[in-house]
């Protein structure tokens, strides 16, 4: 297998290309110890992959779904999808077996979060549920759904869990629910609601958005929440009190597509043909990436390196401090969907690869290493790996 790096440096070709599905492919997620790499598709199923073997190596498909998978997660020896005939389905991965089919929205789902207790899911039938995780003793399949979060007037797309500080107690059925734990919504209603789970009650209604909101984020303690959207616009808000703290208007001269809060930095993408770089606090625009054709879908931060994914069908890495473009990406045929970065040992030595999703059907393998000298030094700086920490405690929100 060779490096898949140019003799220039400029421009990385890939490692393996995966005709890994018959339409476009979706989503993608990677488990907890980057050794599984599951991908949803229009072709209604979902596949999953091997990346610790010397090439991705197919194990399997999932097949279930009447329509295209939007979303999947990764819990455990468990997978979650999230499909347009609006059900989620969770898989076994060794038997590759549907043990579950979660029955209540009644349309697309959009995102799906799993914290090992409960799955939450978000629809465009303009709310969003809470399941569990354990159906074991579940009867019927709509008793799984534990809590609806009804009150959005539009498409419910991203979501956050942002679990209470205090351990909680078990209630009559078992369920580990803290008076604390917070649900938080955003919509194309233009607005973001935060929910109690406890009581499934909005407690706030954030409203500060003249178009739909598209993404959002919060501070790793969970309590600063940013959202983005068509409107351009960047807000951080207050969570607890439920007011605006800063607001940006016009951070990107094109709708705002992704936003991931990393440490003390925030990152955008936008369908201006770039993703920029902003200080969390007081919001400050410190960089621009740019080089782009076309909208950039989606971005993740590793070891000093900013990866994006965009429509003009490459990925590409930028120095994210200084903005320099290392490396292009190029082999998909049309735009790229979606993106993650896999960390890998081969044959004693440590890489660092991109797998890369796109409406081309394909699976891309691309060779990253060496764009930081200290590459082996992190697994990850983003969440492009599932937090999996058990409760209690559970303390970082978990993110869609």
């Amino acid at each position: 297998m060779g490096s898949g790096i140019s003799k220039g440096g400029a421009e990385g070709m890939p490692l393996e290309t995966i005709k890994a599905h018959n339409d476009c492919i979706n989503c993608m997620a990677l488990s907890e110890d980057a050794s599984l790499l599951v991908t949803g598709s229009d072709d209604t199923t979902a596949k999953m992959w091997s990346t610790k073997t010397d090439c991705v190596e197919d194990l399997g498909t999932l097949e279930g779904h009447q329509s295209f998978i939007q979303c999947v997660t990764i819990y455990d020896t468990y997978v979650i999808t999230g499909s347009k005939d609006a059900t989620l389905k969770l898989w076994d991965m060794s038997s590759m077996e549907c043990l579950f089919t979660y029955v209540g929205h009644t349309n697309r789902i959009n995102r799906l979060i799993c914290t090992g207790e409960f799955i939450f899911s978000t629809s465009h039938d303009k709310t969003a549920r809470a399941w569990l995780f354990d159906t074991q003793e579940v009867e019927e399949p709509s008793d799984a759904c534990i809590r609806t979060f009804e009150g959005h007037t539009s498409i419910v797309s991203p979501i956050i869990f942002v679990p209470g500080t205090s351990i909680g107690f078990p209630d009559e059925r078992g369920m580990n629910i803290n008076p604390a734990d917070k649900v938080i919504t955003g919509s194309f209603d233009n607005t973001a609601r935060v929910w109690s789970f406890d009581t499934g009650i909005c407690l706030k209604v954030l409203k500060g958005h003249r178009l739909p909101i598209t993404c959002m984020d919060t501070d790793p303690k969970g309590t600063i929440l940013y959202t983005a959207g068509q409107d351009k616009a960047i807000i951080a808000w207050d969570i607890a009190r439920g007011h605006i703290m800063k607001r940006v208007d016009e951070a990107h001269a094109g709708a705002i597509l992704h936003l991931r809060v990393v440490n003390r930095l925030a990152y955008t993408c936008s369908t201006d043909y770039t993703a920029k770089c902003w200080v969390r606090e007081g919001l400050e625009n410190t960089r621009t990436y740019k080089e782009h054709t076309d909208s950039v879908i989606t971005a993740r931060f590793h070891n000093g390196i900013l990866y994006t994914a965009s429509n003009d069908g490459l990925v590409r890495a930028f120095d994210a401090k200084s903005g320099a473009l290392k490396r292009k990406f190029k082999g998909h045929d049309s735009g790229v969907t979606c993106m993650t970065v896999c960390v890998k040992e081969h044959n004693g030595e440590v890489f660092t690869w991109i797998v890369s999703g796109g409406n081309d059907s394909t699976i891309k393998v691309w060779n990253a290493t060496g764009l930081r000298m200290n590459d082996w030094m992190t697994l990850t700086d983003d969440w492009t790996i599932t937090c999996q920490t058990p409760r209690p405690p559970m303390t970082r929100p978990w993110k869609s």
